[in-house]
C-alpha cells in the first residue's frame, strides 16, 4: 500500500491540530502510566491548557516533535524545551481563534469535512472506497472530529491572514485584501538610497591626560579610606551593637561576625568600595561623610544611616591620598567619570568633532581626517528604513558606532536631511560622536528584487504578540515546565 498523502511535507506543515497520532516523548514524560496525570501549564479565557493524552496541547507537542524529527533535529533537552514552548504558544493561539469563531456562530459544513478527509483515504491521488471501508469506524470518527476542529479553528486564521492553497485572481480566496495604495507604498518603499562618509570619535578613547587632569581637580573624590563596617537592617539593633562596642562587651571584629549582613563589606567586615565618592553614594546624609573623615585610627563611628541599612564604621588606618601616576587610580577616575559624569567625555569629543567638521568644510572630509588623525568609514547606500524592516534594504555597517542606528530617530533625521556633500553637526551614537557627510543619493539597482514581501507574516506576528500578552492568558509555562517536566 502506498503511503497516504498525510505524510507528505506539505501535509506536515499545516495547522497543528491536524496531527492525529499521540506520541509520548520518552525522555521528557516518563512512563505511560505517569501520562495519565494531566499537567496544567496555564489557562486562556478560563480554559485550562493541559498536557494530557488527546488534549490540544499534546497534539501540538506531537506535531512539533514530528516536525523536528522530519528535519533531522536531535531531540535533546533544548529541542524538548522548544517543542513544548512552541506547542504551548500555538495552543493559546488556537484557543483565542476558536473563541472568536464561536462568537461568530459559524458551523463547519459537512461538505468541507468530507473534502478534508479525502486525502486520508486516497491512494496515488485518488479516493479509495476500499481504504475507507477497511478503516475502523472509531478511527473514521476520530478523523472526522479532528477535521471539524481543524476547519473550525482555521476559519479565523484564513479569514484574517488568507489561505495558502486557494486563489481568486491575484489574491487569496480568504483573508483581508490589501489596498492598491498600500501595495504602491510598499513597492516604492526604499526607492531612495543614501551613502555617507562618517568620522567616528569613540568615547572609550578619552585620553589618560584628561582623566588625570580631572582627578587632580577633584582629589577628594579619590581618597581611599581604610574602614571596616557593620551594617544591620534596623536602627535599634545598630544602637545596641554600638553600645556593646563602646562598653567593650564585644569587639568590633566579633560584632561583624555576629551582627553584620555584610552588605558593604567582605566577610571580615572590610569596606569594599572605599573611595570617598563610593562611600558618599551609600550615605543617606552626605554630611555624615565629615564624621567618617574625622575618625582617627581605631576610632568607631556613631550609628550612620546607609541606604536601607544602619551602619557603624571603624577606622583601621589612615586614609590614602590618590597617586595619579598609578594606573589603578587613573582607572578609578575613568570609572567614576564614565558612570557619573559621562557628559564630560561627550563634551570633549563633541568639541573634537566640531573642529573636524570645520576643517572638513574648509578642505575636504578625507583631508581633515588625515590632518587631525580621525577615524573614518564609508556607509553603503541605504534607504530610510526605521528598524531595518525586511520589506526593503537595510543600513549595514561593521562599525559598532552604527549598531541599532536604524532605530535612532536623531541619526535618521540628520542623515536624510543633508544635501549632497553637506557635513552634519556632531551626533551622539552608541558611545561615539559621529560626523556625517552625504556622498551619494541613488535608486536601487535595476536588477534589484522588486517582489513584494508577504505582508501577512507581519499580521500573524502581531496577532501572536497581542494574544500572548492578553489579560485572558494565565501563563505558567516556565514554572511548570522546569518544575514538573524536567524532573521527569
Amino acid at each position: 500500500m502506498k503511503k497516504n498523502s498525510v505524510y507528505t511535507l506539505g501535509s506536515l506543515i499545516i495547522l497543528l491540530i491536524c496531527a492525529f497520532v499521540f506520541v509520548i516523548l520518552p525522555a521528557m514524560t516518563g512512563s505511560a502510566e505517569r501520562q495519565q496525570t494531566a499537567v496544567e501549564f496555564g489557562k486562556y479565557n478560563g480554559k485550562a491548557i493541559r498536557y494530557e493524552q488527546n488534549s490540544d496541547f499534546s497534539d501540538a507537542v506531537t506535531y512539533y516533535g514530528q516536525l523536528y524529527q522530519y528535519y533531522g533535529r536531535e531531540l535533546d533537552s533544548n529541542a524538548y524545551y522548544e517543542i513544548f514552548y512552541n506547542a504551548f504558544n500555538q495552543t493559546v493561539m488556537q484557543y483565542a481563534y476558536k473563541d472568536a469563531v464561536e462568537k461568530s456562530g459559524y458551523t463547519v459544513p459537512k461538505s468541507a469535512v468530507t473534502r478534508q478527509l479525502i486525502p486520508y483515504f486516497s491512494e496515488n491521488g485518488k479516493y479509495s472506497s476500499k481504504l475507507y471501508r477497511s478503516t475502523p469506524k472509531d478511527k473514521i470518527r476520530e478523523l472526522t472530529e479532528k477535521a471539524e476542529k481543524t476547519l473550525f479553528a482555521s476559519r479565523y486564521y484564513d479569514d484574517n491572514f488568507g489561505s495558502d492553497d486557494e486563489k481568486l485572481g491575484s489574491d487569496t480566496l480568504y483573508g483581508l485584501k490589501t489596498s492598491s495604495k498600500e501595495l504602491d507604498f510598499v513597492s516604492n518603499y526604499g526607492e531612495k538610497l543614501r551613502g555617507f562618509n562618517a568620522a567616528i570619535f569613540a568615547l572609550s578613547d578619552y585620553p589618560k591626560s584628561e582623566k588625570v587632569a580631572y582627578g587632580k581637580a577633584n582629589t577628594d573624590k579619590f581618597i581611599k579610606y581604610n574602614l571596616s563596617v557593620i551594617s544591620v537592617e534596623d536602627k535599634s539593633t545598630a544602637n545596641t551593637v554600638a553600645k556593646r562596642i563602646a562598653s567593650n562587651e564585644i569587639t568590633f571584629a566579633d560584632a561583624v561576625s555576629e551582627y553584620s549582613n555584610k552588605s558593604f563589606s567582605n566577610s571580615e567586615g572590610k569596606l569594599t568600595n572605599a573611595y570617598r565618592y563610593q562611600i558618599e553614594n551609600i550615605l543617606v546624609e552626605k554630611a555624615d561623610m565629615d564624621k567618617l573623615v574625622a575618625l582617627s585610627k581605631d576610632d568607631v563611628s556613631e550609628v550612620i544611616p546607609t541606604g536601607a541599612y544602619f551602619s557603624i564604621f571603624k577606622a583601621d588606618d589612615e586614609a590614602v591620598l590618590p597617586d595619579f601616576d598609578s594606573d589603578d587610580t587613573v582607572n578609578q577616575v575613568s570609572s567614576y567619570i564614565t558612570t557619573y559624569e559621562n557628559s564630560i567625555i561627550e563634551d570633549y569629543f563633541t568639541e573634537k568633532a566640531k573642529a573636524f567638521a570645520a576643517e572638513a568644510k574648509k578642505t575636504s572630509f578625507k583631508a581633515a581626517a588625515t590632518t587631525l588623525s580621525v577615524k573614518t568609514t564609508e556607509i553603503a547606500p541605504f534607504p530610510l528604513n526605521y528598524g531595518n524592516v525586511s520589506v526593503t534594504a537595510s543600513l549595514t555597517s561593521s562599525e559598532a558606532a552604527f549598531r541599532n542606528a536604524d532605530s535612532n530617530e536623531n541619526f535618521l533625521t540628520t542623515a536624510f536631511s543633508l544635501n549632497k556633500n553637506e557635513i552634519s553637526e556632531p551626533l551622539l551614537l552608541n558611545r561615539n560622536v559621529v560626523v556625517l557627510q552625504l556622498t551619494e543619493e541613488s535608486a536601487p539597482a535595476a536588477d534589484a528584487d522588486k517582489s513584494l514581501p508577504d505582508l501577512s507574516s507581519y499580521d500573524k506576528t502581531s496577532a501572536q504578540a497581542a494574544i500572548l500578552k492578553s489579560d485572558k492568558l494565565e501563563n505558567h509555562f516556565m514554572e511548570v515546565y522546569f518544575r514538573q517536566m524536567m524532573n521527569n
